[in-house]
């Protein structure tokens, strides 16, 4: 691959992931100004620019090649064990500081909350690891220090593009990018090592699942964050460190040379 095909489509990757993000905030906000706050219709709405991210992804992944090195091509699950840790710690994690958890406003809406959950793994593991991140080890190389920078590189932009939400204070939004930033590091080394994304999928959507537990069914204006404390940014910051920690982990103690690279 020449450096100007690398970048024109990581270029128009991201650029239609970007447009896909700010049509839903958009549509969201014409709901809201609207009068519009129903839990359902706004989730819809969600699911569905899932949906289409989800559809994108695969087209640039099919298209650069890179169906075995994102982990979609059927493989063998390497270490299944390693992933065992980011599904335990986040899911008790979340459930240490989630708040009360409405039944009324629950059962009703499960259903349909289950699939927003499922989606979400989708879109974000097949956006960011399962495209951007194999689209840089790919063109960069299958080195170690390359697949490094890869990983960290895909990561930061998953942080960053927290910041489109921006609802809840600077030291809030600060704590979003440290936040995904973290879990993203983990995540790009478990798929490097793991050689497999389904499985990262699944934990992503029973993280996303136990943690939003809390506003399922609520109207939307009950749903919108208030602005994070520095004191409550740092100790979200301080919980979610060992994230990074077991990431770095896993870059020094395995053999991260052993991902596919594809010669597309």
């Amino acid at each position: 691959m020449t450096k100007k095909q690398f970048w024109s489509q990581l270029i128009l990757f991201v650029c239609a992931l970007l447009f896909i993000l700010i049509t839903r905030e958009y549509l969201l906000y014409l709901l809201i100004s609207k009068k519009i706050e129903s839990y359902i219709i706004h989730t819809l709405v969600n699911v569905c620019a899932n949906l289409v991210l989800i559809a994108v992804s695969l087209f640039f992944i099919r298209k650069n090649g890179l169906l075995e090195v994102s982990g979609l091509k059927k493989r063998k699950l390497k270490k299944w064990y390693l992933l065992l840790f980011p599904l335990l710690y986040l899911v008790l994690l979340n459930l240490a500081i989630i708040d009360v958890v409405s039944i009324d406003n629950l059962l009703p809406n499960v259903f349909i909350f289950l699939i927003y959950s499922i989606s979400i793994g989708f879109a974000e593991e097949l956006s960011i690891r399962g495209f951007i991140q194999s689209h840089f080890i790919n063109y960069l190389g299958n080195t170690k220090k390359n697949i490094i920078a890869s990983v960290f590189a895909s990561s930061l932009f998953f942080g960053v593009i927290h910041l489109l939400n921006f609802d809840s204070g600077l030291y809030g939004e600060l704590t979003q990018v440290l936040y995904a930033t973290f879990i993203g590091i983990m995540f790009g080394f478990l798929l490097v090592i793991t050689k497999r994304i389904y499985p990262l999928i699944i934990v992503h959507a029973i993280i996303d699942f136990v943690a939003d537990l809390d506003v399922v069914g609520l109207p939307i204006k009950q749903k919108i964050a208030e602005a994070t404390s520095l004191e409550n940014a740092i100790l979200i910051t301080l919980l979610a460190l060992p994230c990074l920690i077991y990431g770095l982990f896993l870059m020094k103690k395995y053999k991260l040379t052993e991902a596919t690279v594809s010669n597309a």
